[in-house]
């Protein structure tokens, strides 16, 4: 269950791939979305994605919690100083993002005059008056998280697969369901 010094546990395995799926599903969804004329199908798939959205605040602040009460793997043998500083800064980076882009999402709805709520059944307190101007600031910025999001999963992936081909070390399989070489 829980991360040892050599691969991470179940749990932090499950919130990662769980993570991984839902944002993937939210950055396709928030494309497609935003292609939609307006209209109540855009309200409602809004009101989808917002639900989503705030259960990925959720799991990401869980995931969190998470990571800070267990150790962390150690890096393989033969990481540079430079290596190991990247990968903890993307580590964090993707962190930073993950909380950013539904915290941009609540706060571009509540500016926009639109409740931010979890299927209708609770709503977020408001954390910003309307305004339509912070709406399209907050617009912008959403916008530019999930680009930055994406990259930087995309390099997530560029580096464990750089580590697993290049280097033959088992930084992949820490996040796989095998586990890595004692």
């Amino acid at each position: 269950m829980r991360n040892t010094e050599l691969t991470y546990g179940v749990v932090a395995k499950a919130f990662h791939w769980l993570l991984f799926l839902m944002i993937a599903f939210l950055v396709a969804a928030g494309n497609f979305l935003a292609s939609m004329p307006k209209g109540p199908d855009k309200l409602a798939a809004a009101g989808m994605h917002k639900s989503f959205g705030l259960i990925v605040l959720v799991l990401v602040l869980a995931r969190l919690a998470w990571r800070l009460a267990n150790v962390t793997p150690k890096d393989p043998e033969g990481t540079s100083a430079i290596e190991a500083f990247l990968g903890h800064a993307m580590h964090w980076a993707l962190y930073v993002l993950m909380i950013a882009q539904p915290v941009s999402g609540i706060l571009m709805s509540q500016a926009a005059g639109q409740p931010a709520s979890l299927f209708g059944l609770a709503e977020i307190p408001a954390l910003v008056a309307a305004d339509e101007s912070a709406a399209k600031l907050y617009r912008a910025g959403h916008g530019a998280i999930w680009l930055l999001l994406v990259l930087a999963v995309l390099g997530h992936v560029l580096a464990a697969l750089y580590h697993h081909f290049m280097k033959n070390d088992d930084v992949l399989l820490h996040m796989s369901p095998r586990r890595a070489k004692s």
